[in-house]
């Protein structure tokens, strides 16, 4: 009896115990279930209620527009209007707003595609003067030159650079009356006509001869005598863009002053503002004495969220054009910017060069310096084509230092040397330069 009714106890127990089991998993359970929906509800009202923001701001946003549309005094369409806004995403003076039409041909130009006559003027104290003349373009083969001033673009007198570069984009041909005297006593005619080129972003000189970059596919072809002053040991490239081909421009130099015999280079960055890292990773790998490795490290970009990004050279083959006692100096000025900046600071982050390597223009009293840019854009693109180039990261060189904001300057032990920005007719500052090498 005893065993059999401890028995029936034990069979109550288990029975008990499984109802008890049962009902806290189906408790359990619904409060999964509950929470569930409580968060999903949660999102979705969290949803609604940003969506219905957005959804107000955007109906605003459209409202001004249809009232600016139909009521401002001057008519301007959508088009404009939106043209504007999208201006308005430009944080700052590096950030643009690209048309698809825009886009397109910057992606032709990276790829060193472009079209048109290849010359760009700026105002410097009141006159017209040619800023940059694109290697290989028919202004280039012209003969135009920077420095060069604009009395006249089709017989009328040019009111400023930004008008002047804007009357040459909307026509097929042009005739421009330019020489090097403020006072138009040397005026030439230079009849140029719009066509498609194969951009040179890189020229060479020596003592005895100067090489450019010339034909539908830019090959280096002796263009003239040499360089006056340069030493009989000593090269000289011109690295004008970090755009189109310039890396391979840029080998093909070093061979041919390999070839030459030359031992010594002088870098010319002077203008350069910059252009794309995949080129200055590429340009880098010859120039970094005592890097080790294979793909060393030329600089960092560090992003708002602390995400790093490393972007090194396509290689590592600095004895291949330099003997161990090369020297390097490097020509720079306010307008040397970005990539530019980043080179100089891979070669002194590698003992190639030192600061005291470097030339920077000194323009009256103000310090001599190069332009001071250390951050690096993103370019997003949009489903119909419209661009936006964003700020996105700051650029550390492999030493660890960022010149945003300040550049490299005379105080960093730079040797600043006075002469104009532009060159009128001989090169003040170049000659200066070679001057100090004798």
């Amino acid at each position: 009896m005893e065993r059999e009714e401890r028995e029936a106890q034990k069979s109550e127990n288990v029975v008990s115990f499984a109802q008890t089991s049962r009902k806290k998993m189906l408790v359990g359970a619904i409060s999964v279930i509950v929470a569930l929906l409580f968060l999903v509800a949660s999102f979705f009202i969290g949803f609604a209620v940003a969506r219905r923001e957005t959804d107000e701001q955007e109906r605003s946003l459209l409202w001004m527009i249809d009232r600016v549309e139909e009521n401002y005094h001057d008519e301007v369409s959508r088009d404009e209007l939106f043209d504007r806004m999208y201006d308005a995403l430009a944080l700052d003076k590096f950030c643009t707003h690209y048309t698809p039409e825009e886009y397109e041909e910057l992606i032709n130009s990276s790829n060193g595609l472009n079209e048109g006559y290849g010359v760009t003027f700026t105002s410097v104290s009141g006159a017209v003067r040619i800023y940059r003349v694109t290697g290989n373009s028919p202004a280039d083969l012209a003969g135009l030159k920077k420095g060069m001033y604009l009395y006249e673009a089709d017989g009328a007198e040019p009111v400023s650079g930004s008008a002047a570069n804007e009357y040459l984009g909307e026509r097929e041909s042009v005739t421009l009356t330019c020489g090097y005297e403020a006072d138009a006593s040397d005026a030439q005619p230079y009849t140029l006509h719009r066509a498609a080129y194969h951009a040179a972003y890189c020229y060479y000189a020596d003592s005895e001869n100067t090489y450019r970059f010339r034909g539908e596919t830019p090959t280096l072809t002796v263009a003239g005598e040499g360089l006056s002053g340069l030493p009989a040991d000593t090269a000289y490239i011109a690295l004008i863009q970090f755009e189109g081909h310039a890396a391979e421009e840029f080998e093909a130099c070093l061979s041919l002053m390999k070839e030459r015999s030359r031992k010594h280079l002088i870098l010319d960055l002077r203008g350069n503002g910059g252009g794309y890292l995949s080129i200055l990773c590429g340009i880098s790998a010859h120039l970094l004495r005592n890097a080790e490795g294979k793909n060393p490290l030329v600089t960092q970009a560090r992003f708002r969220s602390g995400a790093t990004e490393n972007y090194c050279a396509s290689g590592n083959d600095f004895s291949n054009f330099f003997e161990s006692d090369a020297r390097i100096r490097v020509l720079a000025d306010e307008n040397s910017a970005s990539a530019s900046e980043a080179l100089i600071g891979a070669l002194i982050s590698y003992g190639t060069c030192g600061y005291g390597d470097i030339y920077l223009r000194k323009g009256g009293k103000a310090i001599a310096k190069t332009y001071g840019k250390g951050v690096m854009q993103s370019r997003f693109t949009a489903p119909d084509n419209n661009a936006l180039r964003l700020t996105v990261a700051d650029i550390y060189w492999p030493n660890g230092r960022c010149i945003h904001g300040v550049g490299i300057t005379e105080e960093d032990g730079a040797v600043p040397v006075s002469a104009p920005l532009l060159p009128n007719g001989t090169d003040e500052f170049l000659e200066k330069f070679l001057a100090t090498l004798t």
